[in-house]
């Protein structure tokens, strides 16, 4: 989830707006983190479920009609699944997409909705897969490491409009968001490698060099999570991805950085889980 920048230009009761919809948002998504558990993952389902929805309806309408909602269902299965076998749920999904991709023969745009079925539920999955399956509390390595990737991203988020608006100079990636430079970019990513670490160092992590580069690369990939977000939107002619969230537009406006992110620092610490054990969370944090 991206955090809340303000909006030049908009008044104090659209601001006030916003900042409200954002302290719900955190508010759910903190509950749920502490919760853990089915909770999570039932709170990681629906926010796939609302990412896919917003995503075939920028990339439709399709021919068929039933569709959508089988696949809708079959995210959330998926990503609530994960807490037991995120491996199997990941290989699910990743088969499904592939069928779709697939019938894109008859159907072009199926291709769309092959790919909205990988954004929506592989950061989801990922975030479930991190999290682990300890409850009520914020003190395992699994909330540890969610809390680490929101953190890095929402930083980032956070440091790229100010050092943006502030610096200014040339822009990031002007065809796809003009506000975007690379100042902001950079100190962006600066923030996010800051507040990662504190946030490890905080929690008891040692907050080593590997990490500090691992904290760079979420930043990174999250911008560019966020860029590439930017780039559908254009080519589908809207300016937000819904209007679900009052004051911010849709849920994928406000999760592009995030999930990306989600899904890089999994395959990270799947990776090294893979070789060393301890899980997959430890194998993101721990080095």
């Amino acid at each position: 989830m991206s955090a809340p920048t303000p909006t030049p230009g908009k008044g104090g009761s659209e601001l006030i707006l916003r900042l409200l919809s954002a302290v719900v948002l955190v508010a759910a998504a903190v509950a749920a983190l502490w919760a853990g558990g089915w909770v999570f993952a039932s709170f990681a389902a629906a926010a796939a479920v609302l990412i896919l929805r917003e995503w075939m309806a920028m990339s439709g309408p399709f021919a068929f009609r039933a569709a959508p909602w089988a696949l809708m269902a079959f995210v959330a299965i998926s990503v609530i699944m994960a807490r037991e076998e995120p491996l199997q749920s990941l290989s699910f999904s990743v088969l499904v997409a592939a069928v779709l991709l697939l019938a894109r023969v008859t159907e072009p745009r199926v291709a769309w909705v092959s790919a909205g079925l990988i954004y929506a539920a592989v950061p989801a999955i990922a975030a479930v897969a991190l999290r682990g399956p300890d409850t009520l509390t914020f003190a395992s390595i699994g909330a540890v490491a969610v809390v680490f990737v929101f953190a890095v991203v929402w930083a980032t988020d956070t440091a790229a409009y100010f050092s943006g608006r502030l610096i200014g100079g040339p822009k990031l990636a002007p065809r796809f968001s003009p506000k975007k430079t690379w100042s902001g970019a950079l100190g962006g990513a600066l923030a996010g490698v800051v507040v990662g670490c504190l946030v490890a160092a905080a929690a008891g992590v040692s907050a080593s060099l590997m990490l500090a580069l691992i904290a760079l690369l979420l930043s990174v990939v999250g911008q560019v999570g966020d860029l590439a977000e930017s780039a559908m939107k254009r080519h589908f002619g809207v300016k937000d991805s819904g209007r679900l969230i009052p004051g911010h537009g849709g849920i994928m406006d406000r999760v592009d950085g995030l999930v990306a992110a989600l899904a890089v620092a999994a395959a990270i610490g799947l990776g090294r889980d893979w070789f060393t054990g301890g899980g997959i969370a430890t194998g993101l944090l721990i080095w």
